[in-house]
């Protein structure tokens, strides 16, 4: 009769229902997501796009609201997750690739907040892409191409939200699907599904 480790057999239980949270509330981002994305324009005026949505657009508020909640509880649920399985010490032994592709695609729900954050440009997000592009600069060796490719050129401009705008709704969103979906494979391979 081989012993089972406690700890990793409660991990087993709860992560079911941290997981089935996580896939649902990137769903959701994505749904509404896409709904946003049909009626932003990315340029110096996404303030002015972001107030039409919220108040111009039937239910655009409510879409807004949710995409917004959907994307930080996704990435509160993976991050939660992802301390859990470090805790229990599910990242040893066959669930090496696991504890990977969990972390990539936890990075991967936090670049898209940090992108979703500058796109409706209000003061707030100005200033704080700002502050963060410059702080980039300041980091030895790819720090100033980190901040050129960041802001598509120097200064912030529409070629910096039309970047951001890419980023946000393109590059992040493909490469989170790719993470998901190797992660499910490494939950499958190391026989935890």
């Amino acid at each position: 009769m081989v012993a089972t480790n406690p700890s990793q057999d409660f991990f087993k239980k709860l992560w079911p229902y941290l997981s089935t949270a996580t896939i649902t509330f990137m769903a959701l981002a994505l749904l509404t997501g896409t709904l946003l994305a049909a009626n932003f324009v990315p340029s110096m005026d996404a303030y002015k796009a972001t107030q039409t949505i919220t108040e111009g657009v039937n239910f655009g508020w409510a879409i807004r609201g949710l995409h917004w909640w959907s994307s930080s509880l996704a990435l509160i649920c993976s991050l939660l997750f992802t301390t859990l399985a470090y805790w229990f010490g599910v990242f040893r032994g066959p669930a090496k690739w696991l504890w990977w592709s969990g972390l990539l695609l936890g990075l991967m729900l936090l670049g898209g907040n940090i992108t979703g954050y500058y796109l409706p440009l209000d003061q707030n997000a100005y200033w704080r892409l700002a502050i963060e592009a410059n702080l980039f600069n300041g980091v030895p060796v790819l720090g100033a191409a980190v901040k050129g490719f960041l802001l598509n050129g120097s200064s912030i401009s529409t070629l910096s939200i039309a970047r951001i705008n890419w980023l946000h709704t393109i590059v992040l969103p493909l490469f989170t699907v790719l993470a998901m979906v190797s992660h499910v494979y490494a939950a499958k391979k190391a026989d935890l599904i």
